[in-house]
């Protein structure tokens, strides 16, 4: 018995009734203890040919729980070779009014699989040719900035990040951010690095004394990722030696601490209160300004200047 989003699990003896309740054939493979293969549904030749299809009639399998929808897309960017099998196809359109009923949480880790699956981009591209890119998300999605990202990360050698990715698909402001969040229940790590997307970007026209500020601002990972978006946005070759060099700054670059602290302002006559944080403040931006320098006559000149 099931709602669509909930089944009642009975067990029994029967591999040919266990195989009838699966959904794709490639998932209704058994063997014996002896190492012998149970083919009950074609399964072995549709793996073999990467081919996702629905074990009998594909409307009552996705009846039975309407996640299948989403599987049919994740297995077939993961293991697919070739277009998606029609029938399955034109019975996940057909059905995608289900979409609405599942928790989001299933939605995202089916979604979050997806976009890191070998053939993400064109499974992408027919989702959204299908109309069911926009309900997964929540709103229209950036096929080809996302197409060109993997594009960015494998030129560079970067492996694929699921987050990154979604933020390329879907993420121009934070509202953006804040929506998906919401909708795929996403954590608080995650919902924070898609906020981060929403400012500017450091680009390649930028001094290194600017990038390297941008980076000590805004952190490794949020730099990062702003940076290869950017990369991706820009329609640059991906041989661009700048682009390729700010992409990589983020790896190579190691960030420096600032090395003036409260007691260095307390021992200038300060007493802890708003006027030693602004004070802090201000040296941080002028070591900032000044390149990071760490010499004891430099930070000193900073510190007497900031108070």
């Amino acid at each position: 018995e099931t709602d669509g989003r909930r089944a009642r699990v009975v067990f029994g003896r029967s591999w040919a009734h266990d195989a009838e309740r699966r959904d794709f054939t490639m998932n209704a493979l058994y063997l014996t203890r002896a190492g012998e293969l149970i083919d009950l549904v074609g399964g072995e030749a549709d793996a073999r040919a990467g081919r996702v299809r629905f074990i009998g009639d594909a409307d009552v399998r996705i009846r039975e729980d309407y996640l299948r929808i989403l599987r049919l897309f994740r297995f077939h960017a993961a293991y697919g070779k070739g277009a998606l099998d029609e029938a399955a196809l034109a019975a996940a359109v057909r059905n995608r009014e289900g979409l609405d009923r599942l928790s989001r949480e299933r939605v995202r880790a089916e979604t979050m699989k997806l976009l890191v699956a070998p053939r993400a981009v064109e499974t992408l591209e027919q989702m959204e040719a299908a109309g069911l890119l926009e309900p997964v998300l929540g709103r229209a999605g950036d096929v080809k900035t996302f197409a060109r990202l993997v594009e960015v990360e494998a030129a560079l050698g970067m492996a694929p990040d699921a987050v990154r990715r979604l933020g390329a698909l879907a993420v121009r402001s934070e509202e953006d951010a804040e929506a998906l969040r919401e909708g795929l229940r996403l954590s608080n790590a995650e919902a924070t690095r898609l906020a981060a997307l929403a400012g500017p970007a450091p680009t390649p026209g930028m001094c290194e004394k600017g990038q390297k500020a941008f980076l000590y601002r805004m952190g490794r990972e949020a730099f990062q990722d702003r940076a290869l978006i950017a990369f991706a946005r820009s329609g640059a070759s991906l041989e661009d030696e700048g682009w390729r060099a700010l992409a990589s700054l983020a790896a190579g670059w190691p960030i420096p601490v600032f090395p003036l602290k409260a007691a260095d302002f307390i021992a200038r006559g300060l007493t802890p209160g708003p006027a030693l944080g602004a004070a802090l403040k201000r040296a941080e931006e002028a070591w900032i300004e000044a390149g990071f320098p760490m010499g004891a006559e430099a930070l000193e000149r900073i510190a007497g200047e900031a108070v």
